[in-house]
């Protein structure tokens, strides 16, 4: 069953003679407990597509579909909703509150949903163990490698068990060691937790993480 369905996705920029076409009529689907790699030179819409399907932006034309739901139909409110629960998000800067603990930043999200954080406590103990930052639960942000950073933004898209992970280059700002971990995370995550992972990366050696591959040149698939 299809969790993500693109369907004749546009997207331009601009207008009149300034009007810059990004994506190009794009129509893929991901099956529930995938892990796929989207790839591209920088400026091939890549990173436009994530924040599309993410709902982060609204499409030219086409239609988005998360588990068959067209989210351009939804509400604000519905897909900030979808948004919390359905979706976790890891970006390229960690974009951790370095005021928040470890596992303060962890909890922000069931916080901003307006849930208990003592119902969640076995499942920030569960995630802290798999990305096996425990014993810096009560560390600052500033005290962690950014590897440790990076891992602690994935934890944070997970604490609500969301269907699908988008990642936007996340291990851009890494060496190639803590890189490493953090695709080997990804992997774990997506065959312990079923959980459906996009990346978008510039790297090949990331890209074979994931059991498919989709390739984009000038906004379209190739």
């Amino acid at each position: 069953m299809s969790i993500i369905k693109i369907d004749k996705l546009v997207k331009n920029f601009g207008k009149g003679e300034n009007e810059v076409k990004v994506l190009k009529g794009l129509n893929f689907e991901i099956e529930k407990g995938e892990f796929v790699s989207l790839m591209g030179a920088s400026g091939s819409g890549k990173s436009t597509l994530l924040y599309l399907i993410g709902g982060l932006d609204k499409p030219t034309s086409g239609t988005v579909y998360i588990n068959d739901k067209d989210i351009n139909t939804l509400k604000e409110k519905e897909m900030a909703k979808l948004r919390r629960k359905d979706i976790g998000f890891v970006f390229q800067f960690y974009n951790l509150v370095q005021n928040l603990t470890v596992e303060e930043n962890i909890m922000l999200p069931v916080v901003m949903d307006g849930k208990k954080e003592k119902d969640y406590k076995d499942r920030l103990d569960k995630i802290l163990s798999i990305i096996g930052l425990s014993d810096k639960r009560k560390n600052l942000p500033n005290e962690l490698s950014g590897g440790q950073q990076q891992r602690v933004s994935i934890a944070r898209a997970m604490i609500l068990s969301p269907n699908i992970i988008l990642a936007d280059e996340p291990i851009g700002n890494l060496d190639s060691k803590s890189g490493k971990e953090v695709m080997d995370l990804f992997k774990k995550i997506n065959k312990e937790e079923g959980i459906t992972i996009l990346q978008v990366t510039h790297s090949e050696e990331s890209a074979k993480y994931g059991n498919r591959i989709i390739r984009l040149k000038d906004g379209e698939i190739i």
